[in-house]
């Protein structure tokens, strides 16, 4: 099949999703790259060269709809990978009208468009790639008890401070942390690295975790463009990652978690502070069973949740 991969625009964690997503398409697949600033003469020159029979945008933000239409005048099948669900719905409800498919990496808004009469609607949420996130060994410097990578959302601060406040363990966060948590700069038990860090490098500190926590961006985050107010059901792509090592994850519960992973055998979740702070204290007790269910989801993900699936399902669908 020849496919025009559409880029998003995007630099940072976009540029490795975009080159794992092309690694598995070129695996079966003749694929030719298209960033979307270069303009509509530039894919239509591109497009008279390669007879693409189907182009996969992600994300769609910076794609611009004189493309896909022109893209769809000529017979080629249209699709978008909306990875940022439902956070900015404001902007994905305009482009649904677009696209011949729409995948989405969260259920709720999957039944959002098929309620606006987007029956061509699919749940694909993000994956792992393997070839980064597997287990290995890491220096000291990668190691603690408790591991907390990504943005500094209210939520995720408050979880750390009561971490610090009822638990004697260890806490090292990654992002830029310094300023949210600059009255516990003193701590001995925290370690802030105040900066975002490359996939290779996030790997790293999931393997010297003992317990990595993993929260959800609120869906009413002032920064969001989510006028409707959805509340997203999906869980976040770090969670395929984090299993993808082989390391213990404690989740914020979502209603997706029990579509991709068998909770309390493959991961573990908590709803509150009380159940995160009894959970935290039993699984740093009892190692044999925190690294039995870390093994489980390795194995889960490397069966079902990774790239290489993910776009084997989008093209069997696109294909039929």
């Amino acid at each position: 099949m020849n496919i025009l991969f559409v880029t998003s625009g995007y630099t940072g964690i976009y540029k490795f999703f975009e080159d794992w997503i092309v690694q598995e398409l070129n695996k079966k697949h003749n694929v030719k790259l298209f960033n979307p600033l270069s303009g509509l003469a530039r894919v239509q020159s591109l497009t008279n060269n390669f007879k693409a029979e189907a182009a996969l945008v992600l994300l769609g933000f910076k794609t611009s709809p004189k493309i896909v239409e022109w893209l769809k005048t000529k017979g080629v099948k249209t699709a978008v990978w909306f990875t940022e669900d439902p956070y900015y719905m404001d902007r994905t409800e305009v482009l649904v009208p677009l696209y011949d498919y729409l995948f989405t990496i969260d259920s709720a808004a999957k039944n959002y468009y098929i309620g606006k009469g987007h029956k061509q609607t699919f749940h694909l949420p993000l994956a792992a790639a393997p070839s980064i996130f597997k287990p290995i060994e890491v220096p000291p410097k990668f190691k603690s008890d408790i591991c907390l990578l990504g943005y500094p959302y209210p939520d995720r601060i408050k979880y750390v401070q009561l971490l610090l406040h009822n638990t004697p363990y260890h806490i090292k966060v990654i992002g830029n942390w310094r300023n949210k948590l600059f009255r516990f700069r003193n701590n001995p038990r925290l370690t802030i690295h105040d900066d975002w860090v490359p996939p290779s490098s996030a790997a790293q500190y999931y393997n010297g975790a003992k317990i990595v926590l993993n929260t959800h961006r609120p869906h009413n985050l002032m920064q969001n463009k989510n006028r409707i107010g959805l509340h997203g059901t999906s869980i976040n792509n770090r969670t395929f990652d984090v299993a993808a090592c082989g390391v213990f994850q404690l989740i914020e519960y979502k209603e997706d978690l029990p579509i991709h992973f068998v909770e309390d055998h493959e991961i573990v979740s908590f709803n509150n502070e009380d159940e995160l702070i009894f959970k935290i204290n039993y699984y740093m007790k009892f190692k044999d069973e925190r690294k039995k269910i870390a093994a489980n989801a390795a194995k889960r993900v490397l069966k079902d949740h990774t790239f290489e699936k993910r776009i084997e399902k989008m093209l069997s669908i696109i294909q039929t």
